[in-house]
């Protein structure tokens, strides 16, 4: 009899001490997996943050701005590097063409260059400055909207953008900027079986509201036919993206 109970105590405990460990793995597996996800989100929206990174004045009847430049996400920290994080943190191209109006509105956009035949990323705005005046700061509203779509697992990402930003000649030729934004942001990845083992987790598809806070220099040494734009823009302590660009007006 106390080898029975033995046996049926062994036979009971053994499997779920199993199932435990085998749940604790999965548990495990699911918080890596999240965590690389959650990582991978703020490079894709660092990635898809727009901007014309230029100050908040208006740009006046003058004719077409053209601009190239890169935009490069915040790294991780080392512990957690790996081939496909190196890539996706590289910095990368993006052309810029803006355009003035007789009125204090002004347009915008861009476009970034991706890897991989399919992978695009672009964005467009709209400027109206409210005030402006010698020696007077410039403060504005813009709107804008940037897409990047089939950019590794992620199947597109929309960013929808409202800031308010000023703009202030510090010397003759430097201009410095301050702006916040209130962003909407919706995305949805292309790699679903990936995720499937995420309990309680919407991993497909997701939605986040954000406030961002940027600030900018731009350099004129040759104006108004050449500009030097830098930009850096935040939404919390560990997500920044950076800005550069050099721009030429035709």
């Amino acid at each position: 009899m106390e080898f029975s109970t033995r046996k049926l105590r062994k036979s009971v405990l053994v499997p779920a001490g199993f199932t435990l460990l085998f749940s604790g793995a999965l548990e495990s597996l699911a918080a890596v997996k999240s965590s690389s996800f959650e990582r991978k989100q703020e490079t894709w929206s660092q990635l898809n943050y727009y901007s014309p990174t230029e100050g908040f004045h208006s740009k006046g009847s003058y004719g077409l701005h053209l601009g190239i430049g890169a935009v490069a996400p915040t790294p991780i920290s080392e512990g957690e590097k790996s081939e496909e994080r190196n890539e996706l943190e590289q910095p990368k191209a993006r052309l810029f063409v803006g355009k003035g109006t007789p009125w204090p509105v002004d347009f915008g956009a861009s476009f970034s260059i991706l890897e991989g035949k399919k992978a695009m990323q672009g964005g467009l705005h709209m400027q109206w400055t409210v005030y402006e005046g010698f020696q007077m700061p410039s403060i504005a509203f813009r709107a804008s909207r940037s897409m990047l779509s089939n950019y590794h697992e992620l199947k597109e990402l929309t960013t929808d953008s409202v800031e308010l930003g000023a703009s202030y000649g510090i010397i003759r030729y430097v201009i410095l900027s301050l702006g916040v934004s209130q962003q909407w942001e919706k995305g949805r990845t292309q790699a679903e079986d990936e995720f499937l083992m995420l309990a309680d987790t919407d991993l497909p598809e997701w939605s986040d509201r954000r406030t961002v806070y940027s600030w900018g220099l731009n350099i004129s040494p040759f104006t108004p036919f050449i500009q030097i734009g830098l930009e850096q823009s935040y939404w919390d302590k560990r997500t920044q993206v950076s800005l550069a660009k050099i721009s030429f007006l035709l």
